[in-house]
């Protein structure tokens, strides 16, 4: 199983790559869930998953404040 997660968990990073801006979010969140998976199971997730993330993180806070009346 755990083997499977990381074959998904690098498809998804493909397709991160070469995603349309509209399929980001959802690819995003299967990334998310499959590395909570992944972790739950006992195993480390790629640090490339996490740092991304992470950046979807600090992009959705940056936007709040782009978006905030001064």
């Amino acid at each position: 199983m755990n083997l499977e997660l990381m074959k998904r968990i690098e498809r998804l990073r493909v397709d991160l790559r070469n995603c349309d801006p509209e399929d980001r979010e959802a690819l995003l969140d299967q990334l998310e869930q499959a590395v909570a998976l992944l972790e739950t199971k006992g195993d480390k997730a790629p640090v490339w998953a996490h740092s991304r993330l992470s950046d979807r993180i600090d992009e959705s806070v940056e936007d709040m404040f782009d978006n905030m009346p001064v």
